[in-house]
């Protein structure tokens, strides 16, 4: 009788259809359907593959895309994209944000894994359905772009006991009380690392100070600036504290210096001759005068991918011969652009971006060296008396003549 009861229960299970668990989670589904491999991680969810011909592919998604946003949800998890793809009706169009390298991007022109069966084609439409399909298309866009905006920034920590080299545009003016704020810009840029690949402060950009202690004693004029804020170029306003330490580009250095305790001291003209009294100078500090400023506090610059700028590698000197401005590179990074197009320190360009070197100074022509990640800057070199141009792309290393785009420095560090 145990035998017979036995077999039943047997034959019951055989036959008995698969159970639920046995079926893959519904969630797996809709992203097997959608054709992409998604992966978590400590930074959230990325693309591990995509599968050809499939609505991920359609869309433009890559491997290693880091999904930001699916179907206008936050999706940091496999369970939080399968549920905002789930979501998507079978006549619409599904959106991503991702990020690929430095750039933030709206992708959507994913199609919904459902099939989709049209009646009619694009021809058919009448003058009023073309022109909602043009509105909504145009929504869509701006929809998409909203999600980047609306997308974190991203940080990069500038470490204390760095330095800045700045100018005063209009000179540093005599007769400044303690209290005084004037404004200077940074005479170079400053890059994230010993690499030049990212800049930190770009060329021009505005810092203030504020006077901490003045004084005039007829022969010596002397002035204390505490630096207090700062904005790189194309950036927000971040508060600094720096203070002077050196000085630089001065018509007498013997006259002019910084104490150890940060404070500009400025000896004045002599007497003039027209009726013995004295006539003080206008300026302390000429436009053409750098003050070397060091920053006592770290400062973390908090922007959008778009605003870090990327180099070719190489970094360059002002050199004066024969009348000529001309600008001498002083590194060639390993791996960079300039490297592999054969650039070494020693060569001298003539020409950056498109403009002669006599026509550019050593912040403008900075300046032009970086960009966007991936472009390209043109810099004429003199080999051999002739003048021999060169298209470094910016941001990438070269390892076996394959160019890689180089990570962002939110993400080296």
């Amino acid at each position: 009788m145990k035998t017979a009861l036995l077999f039943a229960a047997l034959l019951a299970a055989a036959l008995a259809p698969a159970s639920a668990a046995a079926a893959p989670p519904r969630g797996e589904a809709v992203l097997a359907a959608f054709g992409a491999s998604l992966v978590e991680d400590a930074d959230g969810l990325a693309a591990a593959g995509v599968r050809p011909d499939s609505p991920a592919a359609a869309a433009g998604l890559r491997p290693a895309d880091r999904i930001l946003r699916a179907a206008q949800a936050a999706a940091r998890t496999r369970a939080e994209a399968a549920a905002a793809l789930r979501a998507v009706g079978p006549e619409s169009r599904e959106s991503l944000v991702v990020r690929r390298g430095l750039a933030a991007l709206p992708l959507i022109d994913a199609q919904s894994p459902q099939p989709l069966d049209f009646s009619r084609g694009a021809r058919d439409l009448s003058a009023r359905e073309w022109t909602l399909a043009q509105a909504r298309g145009a929504q869509g866009s701006a929809q998409a772009r909203d999600e980047v905006a609306e997308e974190a920034p991203l940080d990069w920590t500038l470490r204390a006991d760095q330095a800045l080299w700045v100018r005063f545009p209009a000179g540093l003016p005599s007769g400044l009380k303690k209290g005084a704020v004037v404004a200077a810009e940074t005479a170079a840029a400053l890059t994230t690392d010993g690499s030049l690949d990212f800049l930190a402060v770009p060329s021009k950009s505005p810092v203030w100070a504020r006077v901490a202690e003045a004084a005039d004693d007829g022969a010596v004029r002397s002035v204390r600036l505490l630096f207090f804020k700062m904005r790189p170029a194309g950036a927000g306003v971040y508060p600094i504290l720096g203070a002077a330490t050196a000085l630089a580009g001065v018509e007498a250095p013997d006259l002019s210096r910084v104490s150890a305790g940060g404070t500009l001291v400025v000896a004045a003209p002599l007497p003039s001759s027209e009726g013995g009294k004295h006539r003080g100078p206008d300026l302390l500090l000429d436009e053409d005068a750098r003050l070397r400023v060091r920053l006592l506090e770290p400062i973390t610059i908090v922007e959008p991918p778009s605003w870090w700028r990327a180099g070719p590698g190489l970094w360059i000197k002002t050199v004066e011969a024969d009348g000529r401005r001309r600008f001498e590179i002083t590194h060639a990074i390993a791996g960079r652009a300039a490297e592999a197009a054969g650039l070494k320190p020693g060569d001298v360009l003539d020409a950056v971006a498109g403009r002669s070197t006599e026509r550019l100074n050593f912040a403008d022509a900075l300046d032009a060296l970086y960009g966007a990640p991936g472009s390209t800057v043109r810099v004429s070199v003199l080999r051999e008396g002739k003048s021999v141009a060169l298209d470094l792309q910016r941001g990438v290393r070269f390892e076996k003549g394959a160019a890689t785009p180089l990570a962002p420095p939110f993400e080296a560090r």
